[in-house]
């Protein structure tokens, strides 16, 4: 960034900290349910579907989601996915962030296989405020709202005999 555009960026900054009287709030992300996707001879692909809120009267683009997926505390997996899409005013909405779970991470194989394991999901999601002038901080990259999730469960792998 050039040494002249800095002093105004950083102006922007503080107007954007100092204008949260317009009673925006964040959007909420929590997890609905984790299903097992597909069970191949190397790994498992699981889908964390993801309950999405927005509790304002505007609209909010959804940027990107980065998380992470630990199975028995063991850390697993790593994604990155665009967020691909604007909660409406008010509005609630599912996506699906995906997770493979390679069996050698584990020390499993497709016979060794446990019948259910303790999952951990954590991550945050970016998104663009409302405002304009959000959006501009946002593209410059002097502020990036985000909120974050997580979330712990089991998983079933196998059907009970």
């Amino acid at each position: 960034m050039s040494p002249r555009l800095r002093p105004g960026v950083v102006l922007l900054a503080i107007l954007a900290g100092t204008s949260g009287c317009d009673g925006f709030r964040a959007p909420t992300v929590s997890v609905r349910h984790v299903a097992l996707i597909d069970a191949t001879d190397e790994a498992l692909a699981l889908s964390f579907v993801m309950d999405l809120a927005n509790p304002n009267t505007a609209a909010v683009p959804l940027h990107e989601f980065r998380y992470t997926v630990a199975i028995d505390g063991k850390e697993v997996y790593a994604g990155r996915r665009n967020g691909g899409v604007t909660l409406s005013a008010v509005d609630n909405r599912q996506v699906s962030l995906p997770a493979i779970v390679p069996y050698d991470a584990l020390g499993w194989t497709p016979q060794t296989l446990p019948a259910s394991v303790d999952y951990t999901i954590t991550g945050r999601l970016q998104y663009y405020a409302p405002k304009r002038i959000a959006q501009v901080l946002f593209d410059t990259g002097v502020r990036r709202p985000k909120v974050t999730f997580s979330s712990r469960g089991t998983i079933r792998l196998k059907e009970s005999q």
